[in-house]
């Protein structure tokens, strides 16, 4: 008699760890293109370097310093590591838990479950958590004074439509 054993996998499980690496992914995605439509604002509309809203991020950690004078690399440094590394990754990986608790595949659905990270986003980071951080930090709410409400919420609405490049990612990670 021949005894064979299956071995089976809880595809659930395995279908979570792929959605996480792929809303990880996704939010790299969404937070360069964010980042870039930052920059072209900056230099196009406002007068501004284009790498000054890196800069403004990088302020979190440098102050005042960061956004006087010119290019000041080690804000932009640090502006780059905190978005891509904190914001965009951790937003990205919300949109991925989402995606995967709702069972989000179709296009249309992202692009609307997107948005609403980028508006929750909007709300949670730049209107609750940055004025009294900055403000504890360095004083005054830098972020704010730099960063007009308008493109900032423009650019978080642009984070949240790019989260749906997931629809993308997905298939190629399992």
């Amino acid at each position: 008699m021949l005894n064979v054993s299956v071995q089976t996998h809880d595809l659930s499980q395995h279908d979570r760890r792929d959605d996480l690496i792929a809303g990880g992914i996704a939010g790299q995605i969404a937070g360069l293109v964010m980042a870039g439509v930052m920059m072209a604002v900056f230099a196009l509309f406002l007068g501004k370097s284009p790498l000054f809203p890196v800069q403004v991020i990088g302020s979190f950690i440098f102050g005042d310093v960061a956004v006087q004078g010119g290019l000041h690399v080690p804000s932009l440094l640090a502006g780059l590591a905190l978005h891509q590394l904190g914001a965009s990754l951790f937003w990205g990986v919300v949109f991925a838990l989402l995606a995967h608790t709702l069972n989000l595949r179709a296009t249309g659905a992202l692009v609307l479950a997107g948005l609403g990270i980028g508006v929750v986003s909007q709300v949670i980071d730049v209107n609750l958590l940055i004025p009294p951080i900055f403000t504890a930090l360095h004083g005054h709410d830098i972020w704010t004074e730099q960063v007009p409400a308008f493109w900032s919420w423009a650019a978080h609405l642009v984070f949240g439509v790019t989260l749906a490049t997931f629809g993308w990612v997905r298939p190629k990670i399992g």
